[in-house]
């Protein structure tokens, strides 16, 4: 017997197939959260270079220097521990850092410089690991509508980052 000879159809996915099961909805209703509060992070760190303490120059100097480690770092952590470990451990160490600094006095400028670089090292590492992570969660049929998703929600994170950033800078009106 012959077989037909036409190629098989693809199925087509839609948008609505990333919520269509419970698993594949709570995996992309946290991978949106994910992309979203990471990318509010990274871009909040980044556009407050200025308001740190010390020259405005240097800060953002050591804000892009810091970078290059932060992505070697997370390509030695994907290829040798677990990609929920890796992203989490760095995660961790981005908001950690970050809430930590409140707590450092207003005379140490270097220590509080020091930590925000740690923190933006962090988060620039889990930054980079989010599409590593991303692309292996989902099948492959609704693969790259997910990778489109999140880094729509991504990208809605960095259209509100000015705004935390402003939110350190604004005064009590009616007090």
């Amino acid at each position: 017997q012959m077989q037909d000879s036409k190629p098989q159809q693809q199925q087509k996915a839609i948008l609505l197939d990333l919520f269509r099961t419970r698993n594949i909805a709570t995996i992309t209703i946290m991978s949106l959260l994910l992309w979203f509060f990471t990318s509010v992070g990274y871009f909040g760190l980044s556009l407050s270079t200025p308001d740190w303490h010390g020259n405005a120059y240097i800060n953002c100097f050591l804000s892009a220097v810091i970078e290059v480690p932060a992505y070697v770092i997370a390509w030695l952590l994907l290829r040798s521990l677990p990609r929920r470990y890796s992203l989490s451990g760095t995660l961790f160490l981005g908001g950690g850092v970050v809430l930590f600094i409140q707590l450092v006095p207003a005379d140490f400028n270097v220590l509080s410089v020091g930590l925000v670089m740690v923190g933006k090292f962090g988060i620039t590492a889990a930054f980079s690991m989010l599409y590593v992570y991303n692309v292996e969660l989902y099948p492959t049929l609704v693969r790259n509508m997910a990778v489109g998703a999140t880094s729509t929600a991504s990208r809605l994170g960095s259209i509100i980052a000015p705004y935390f950033v402003y939110l350190g800078e604004t005064s009590c009106i009616s007090c």
